[in-house]
């Protein structure tokens, strides 16, 4: 699925934002928020919990990147869950766009268009396994 180039960028940037962990899922759903308001009403007031969630995830993606069916079963949970929360499909490409938006900003210009190829690929396919989930889940 992903170019070992692509597996490479991706792990490269990941540790540009491990130095920035909280501030780069704080910004995430700053940034979330404030393009799609609607979706706030999914998430609790303490965004604490949410945060590290996002960030383990983001964890496991960037490690099995090589492989992300290593992780597909859990990815399949995860988007069941999300039906219980009242994610809808048309939120996983509003959080995959905004998710790439924040990574290019705290990269700033150590963003490539390989880069942005590279995570849109991975993240597509992340999404297209959590919605595989959700639909099992809804029927």
């Amino acid at each position: 699925m992903l170019s070992q180039t692509q597996v490479d960028l991706i792990r490269n940037s990941a540790e540009r934002l491990a130095d920035a962990n909280v501030a780069a899922t704080n910004a995430f759903y700053a940034n979330l928020f404030k393009v799609a308001p609607g979706i706030r009403n999914l998430f609790s007031e303490d965004m604490f919990e949410q945060s590290e969630k996002l960030w383990n995830t983001i964890v496991k993606v960037v490690e099995s990147a090589s492989n992300l069916t290593e992780i597909e079963a859990e990815l399949k949970a995860l988007g069941a869950r999300h039906v219980k929360y009242g994610a809808e499909p048309a939120h996983y490409i509003v959080v995959t766009d905004v998710l790439i938006q924040t990574i290019s900003t705290l990269m700033n210009k150590e963003w490539t268009d390989e880069t942005r190829v590279a995570w849109k690929t991975a993240l597509e396919a992340v999404c297209a396994t959590m919605l595989e989930g959700a639909a099992q889940h809804a029927t």
